[in-house]
């Protein structure tokens, strides 16, 4: 734990600043409660060009709850580097859940994993996205590196098995209404 500390520590003295005390706050409350990953589902779902691309998100989104914040956050337990480390200033509200993973990092990489296997392009964005929000929670000093390591990796495992299984379940096209998407 101590070198997650100094990870972090690093990050507090060295790339801390104005700019960024505006920017981190605002890209890790757009994970908040994964509302802009079930806005960007909906807004898929409604789309017919998208429908399956929303289908997919909808497996990623419920498979991703039920690993992360029904089961890995209540089995580890973690407690979060700011309630070890009573020096840092907040810029944003504590926490209720604990600290392992990192349930923004943990969604944004499983909805980035099933964009990309969807479309690359979109993918690679939804990457550079996922890479940002994780970035801003090792930033904010409410997860130690390894929750936000383990997010991703939770997370690229997830949207994996989450792609797969919506294919399963649909096969190679969605049907809705006899018409095949």
């Amino acid at each position: 734990m101590e070198l997650e500390f100094v990870i972090l520590d690093f990050i507090q003295k060295n790339i801390k600043n104005p700019f960024l005390d505006k920017i981190m706050p605002v890209v890790s409350m757009l994970g908040a409660l994964g509302i802009i990953w079930i806005v960007f589902t909906i807004i898929a779902l409604i789309t017919k060009k998208y429908r399956r691309l929303g289908t997919k998100l909808s497996f990623t989104m419920i498979l991703s709850l039920i690993v992360c914040n029904c089961i890995l956050k209540p089995v580890v337990s973690r407690i979060r580097p700011y309630d070890l480390n009573s020096t840092i200033q907040l810029m944003v509200a504590p926490e209720i859940d604990t600290s392992f993973p990192s349930g923004h990092t943990f969604f944004a990489f499983s909805t980035a994993t099933v964009c990309f296997m969807y479309n690359k392009r979109l993918g690679v964005i939804m990457y550079l996205f996922a890479v940002l929000m994780a970035f801003s929670r090792l930033y904010l000093y409410v997860h130690f590196p390894t929750d936000v390591l383990f997010g991703a990796i939770f997370g690229i495992i997830t949207g994996i098995i989450a792609g797969k299984l919506e294919n399963y379940v649909f096969g190679k096209e969605l049907i809705l209404d006899n018409k095949a998407y």
